[in-house]
């Protein structure tokens, strides 16, 4: 009997058990369902799915200009003011927007770090979207009788380095006739550049606050274009003027690190040389705030007494005049990278303070992503090099991989070989005098070699014939190629260096005039699908009104114009001039006409001539 109760008992158990992983089962099934078993959207349905996933990758791709735009950031920290003596804040005031400084200084001379990780420019474009997507529309679809009924958008945001991926959970219940369906995940995946621009930007503000270069430049602009120490040999005062010193110090920095570039020989002044794919550009306006300051000075006057006037001195039998003055200079720079199209600025203090740098930060390098690449493992690999006439060519060798870069060494008699970090994506670069740098992605995981030709550089001289010239133009002109790219700022800039190969050129020209524009507003149209037409492409236009505010653009846009064109090296060694001719146009008064010279100098066509 006691056994027969035992047995009772534990079959009464199994069958509470089979009951509860029943009871757990059935409700799975109904929580999991829709990712466990997804069920396609009928053909009625699809275009407003089709409809709503191209609403959310234009909101993202809104998003990703913005954040490019910004620095990493969509909503900007909490603002800090300047000061007439701290002109910088918080934020850098570019056209309009308030662009986040990655390094600063406040009032109080306290330093502002406001460097976005990866994860905050994340959690920032969720943000956004989630506040973006309740407003894609629906309207024409309700119009043709669907009832369309929206939840409450969660997204999430990974940034890869030429992705975008957008995750979204949001609950769209459609009702047309007797059919309904509920789509709850949508995803989609946008290209952008932004997390390789992101990653660059990384590395460039790293290189400048472990070596300060940008600093370094000021300080050299600063003893070129300004009296600092130095002797005249004159019996009368040396005298300047505080004001006009300060003036060709603001446009000489413009100029000079608008010269600034990535690319270019080795030993190139202008040349940083920083690890990185995107083109550089590093911009000063003399209209931004700063803060310019020289002692000793009497008022706006700077004064150098000579000496040997003096009584008890006359055995010198000349005259001169010793000068030392201490400058404290305080100015912005706005650093942007591109990369295919895409742009990525962040601003920067500058800080020149006693003639010698100052280091705004003092906050450890930022690190997203650490690769001790240059510590090996190794694989002995061999480089050779050559001309297009198949001579041996010196050169220096270094390798590139995971944003790190490590010297290898120098070629001899045309060949290196060393021991090389493994890697299976990287890029030897090479550098060689009167050669264009050359770079080959190679994988040095297992060894190996490589052959590689140089294209010889020949420096020429480069002259704008400019149609209607009112002789105060300035001209930005750009050439690029499948790689390397170069630019300059025309007439300070009138030499520049090319290789045999096909070129893309770009001439911009502005004047010196400035025109205010009022706010107004520009209505824009997109085609969205039209209902269920939308399955064979039927689409219909929207429009909705974008308002421009007040804004004042100096340099204005007066010509210009494009041209591809080839040049062979027997063209660059026999010649050396290169002549451009192009168009002027009468300077624009109004936004209206504004965009006109715009378009005229995307569809014109430029003159390119060997001379």
């Amino acid at each position: 009997m006691a056994r027969r109760g035992v047995n009772k008992g534990g079959q009464v158990t199994f069958f509470v058990i089979i009951a509860i992983v029943l009871v757990v089962a059935i409700a799975s099934y109904f929580v999991f369902k829709d990712t466990l078993f997804p069920s396609s959207v009928s053909s009625t349905f699809e275009p407003i799915k089709t409809n709503f996933l191209n609403c959310v990758k234009e909101k993202t791709l809104v998003g990703i200009k913005i954040m490019e735009s910004k620095g990493g950031y969509i909503f900007n920290p909490e603002f800090i003011p300047g000061s007439s003596y701290m002109p910088f804040s918080s934020q850098l005031d570019f056209l309009g927007t308030g662009i986040p400084y990655w390094h600063s200084i406040s009032e109080n001379n306290l330093e502002i770090n406001q460097v976005p990780e990866k994860k905050e420019l994340q959690n920032q474009m969720q943000t956004y979207l989630d506040q973006e997507i309740p407003n894609c529309n629906f309207d024409s679809f309700v119009k043709e009788g669907y009832k369309i009924t929206k939840g409450v958008p969660t997204s999430e945001v990974v940034i890869k380095d030429n992705l975008v991926q957008v995750f979204v959970d949001m609950d769209i219940q459609v009702t047309k006739d007797a059919e309904t369906a509920t789509m709850s995940t949508h995803q989609v995946e946008v290209d952008s550049e932004l997390g390789n621009l992101y990653n660059d930007a990384i590395s460039f503000d790293n290189k400048e606050r472990k070596e300060l270069f940008l600093e370094n430049y000021s300080v050299d602009v600063l003893r070129t274009y300004a009296p600092v120490d130095g002797v005249e040999l004159t019996c009368a005062p040396k005298i300047w003027n505080a004001d006009e010193i300060f003036s060709t110090l603001k446009r000489a920095t413009q100029d000079n690190f608008f010269a600034l570039k990535n690319s270019g020989e080795k030993n190139d002044y202008f040349n940083l040389k920083i690890p990185i794919d995107s083109e550089v550009k590093v911009l000063n306006f003399q209209e931004w705030p700063s803060n310019y300051q020289v002692e000793p000075a009497s008022s706006a006057v700077l004064v150098s007494k000579p000496v040997g006037i003096q009584q008890g001195l006359g055995i010198l039998g000349f005259c001169y005049a010793p000068y030392h003055f201490v400058y404290s200079l305080k100015y912005p720079v706005l650093v942007q990278l591109t990369n295919n199209g895409e742009t990525f600025q962040f601003p920067l203090a500058i800080v020149i303070d006693g003639n010698v740098a100052k280091k705004v930060s003092t906050a450890g390098e930022f690190v997203e992503n650490s690769y001790p690449l240059c510590d090996g493992p190794f694989s002995n690999f061999t480089v050779e090099l050559s001309s297009s006439d198949l001579r041996n060519v010196e050169g220096n060798i270094s390798y590139d991989c995971l944003g790190s870069s490590c010297q290898i060494g120098e070629t001899k008699g045309g060949t290196l070989e060393g021991a090389f970090p493994q890697c299976a994506n990287g890029k030897i670069i090479v550098n060689s005098k009167g050669y264009k740098e050359k770079s080959e992605e190679i994988s040095t995981v297992n060894g190996g070699s490589v052959s590689l030709i140089l294209d010889k550089e020949y420096e020429k001289q480069v002259s704008l014939k400019i149609k209607n010239s009112k002789f105060n133009e300035k001209a930005v002109v750009y050439f690029s190629s499948d790689d390397d790219s170069k630019v300059f700022l025309y007439p300070e800039q009138n030499k520049i260096k090319l290789s045999a190969g096909e070129y893309n050129l770009k001439v911009y020209l502005y004047d010196n005039s400035s025109i205010k524009f009022d706010a107004t507003t520009i209505k824009q149209c997109v085609d969205v699908p039209s209902g269920i037409g939308g399955i064979f492409g039927i689409t219909h236009e929207e429009c909705s009104d974008v308002a421009v505010p007040e804004q004042n653009i100096s340099n204005v846009l007066v010509g210009g114009g494009s041209e591809t064109f080839t040049v062979s090296e027997s063209s660059l060694s026999s010649n050396n001039k290169l002549q451009i001719d192009v168009d002027r146009y009468n300077s624009p008064t109004s936004l209206e006409e504004l965009q006109v010279v715009y378009t005229l100098v995307d569809s014109k066509k430029v003159e390119v001539s060997f001379i």
